[in-house]
């Protein structure tokens, strides 16, 4: 699998972690908003990723700016690391 389309579910599962985190501090009165990478910091290619392997996916939230959101993420196929990548995104209103 290209490295662009590891680093996508990597970002994506990100958002979802944001979502989640966002729906527990979110005001009601206030208009979703939605996630976009702003930075990437880092991304290593461990390993190839073939379309039949299962890719499991961790993001770990590093640390929170006002809208800004730092992750680290990881894929690993078979226990091994196969791709880390660190970034940020930003909640766009």
């Amino acid at each position: 699998m290209p490295g662009a389309i590891l680093c996508e579910a990597i970002f994506q599962s990100g958002a979802l972690l944001i979502g989640e985190l966002a729906v527990a501090v979110a005001d009601a009165q206030s208009p979703p908003a939605l996630p976009v990478v702003a930075r990437i910091f880092a991304a290593k290619f461990k390993r190839e990723v073939l379309p039949s392997n299962r890719l499991d996916i961790e993001i770990t939230l590093m640390e929170r700016l006002a809208s800004a959101w730092l992750m680290k993420g990881g894929g690993r196929v078979a226990g091994k690391m196969a791709v880390q990548v660190e970034f940020s995104c930003a909640l766009k209103a």
